[in-house]
């Protein structure tokens, strides 16, 4: 299924932007939530790392 990027790059093309540059038009669009995201990562003391903490509970050796 096409998603929203299938589009833009028809209207970019219509455009007559270089296909080399449809990756950084893309990227331009996302910046603000990456950058509001990475921000939140920066101010929130609780949340330094943006990953899930996983707990291995499995054995502890397995020998092969």
């Amino acid at each position: 299924y096409p998603n929203v990027d299938f589009y833009s790059g028809i209207i970019y093309q219509a455009m007559r932007f270089p296909v080399e540059m449809f990756p950084v038009l893309f990227a331009i669009g996302r910046m603000p939530g990456w950058l509001a995201q990475w921000q939140e990562g920066l101010l929130d003391a609780e949340q330094k790392i943006a990953r899930p903490l996983q707990i291995y509970v499995g054995p502890k050796e397995r020998h092969v």
